[in-house]
């Protein structure tokens, strides 16, 4: 299948649907692994691939959430839900990830948690250049100094900015953080956690094809 042409949902959002084949073989990590989820939960779920592909590999997870912005991908990915065997204990929602209470919707989750997905492959700069709103609330959370928080060292990728809420979140809950990010967003993200002493027990990066 030829790639879809850019449009500005895809810059603005960040919008690229992972294949369910990616999604099932990222879940297959996982579950070698030995992660055994009872909550599964997808931040930004898109057409649903990952929610499928945790539903396959995870049969025993008591409940699976996914959340997305776009309401007509939340519609398709509950008709998918609904033809899955395990469909029935999965719920998804319309909701802006950046308005959503992550920590109140996961202080509300069994253990253990899996957050899992592909969040937006942007950065605040670029959405700026757009005129998107599609940000979070402007602030220095690298606590820059001077000049850096107002020059080019405090622009971020979305998804860096996503991940490091959705870890502190997680602080203190038994949970795998699984993300399909760039390399240079997951090692800041580990240098964020390293310097505030997050509990990480263990990290791993495995690559792949992003142009494929």
């Amino acid at each position: 299948m030829p790639p879809r042409k850019k449009t500005k949902q895809i810059e603005e959002f960040g919008d690229f649907q992972t294949p369910y084949s990616l999604a099932r073989d990222a879940c297959d990590v996982l579950s070698r692994l030995q992660v055994k989820p009872a909550t599964i939960i997808e931040p930004t779920c898109g057409e649903g691939s990952f929610l499928l592909a945790a539903l396959d590999a995870f049969s025993s997870a008591e409940q699976v959430l996914g959340r997305d912005i776009n309401p007509a991908y939340v519609d398709v990915t509950a008709r998918l839900l609904a033809d899955h065997p395990q469909g029935g204990k999965a719920r998804v929602a319309q909701a802006d990830f950046f308005s959503t209470d992550w920590a109140g919707l996961l202080a509300a989750c069994a253990e253990p948690i899996l957050i899992v997905g592909n969040p937006p492959w942007v950065t605040n700069s670029g959405l700026g250049v757009l005129g998107s709103s599609n940000l979070p609330e402007k602030s220095n959370f690298h606590g820059y100094a001077g000049l850096d928080a107002i020059t080019g060292k405090s622009n971020f990728d979305i998804s860096e900015w996503m991940l490091i809420q959705l870890l502190e979140c997680l602080d203190s809950r038994t949970a795998t953080l699984a993300m399909l990010c760039k390399t240079a967003v997951a090692r800041k993200v580990l240098v964020h956690a390293w310097k505030r002493q997050l509990n990480v027990g263990s990290a791993a990066l495995y690559g792949i094809d992003a142009a494929k």
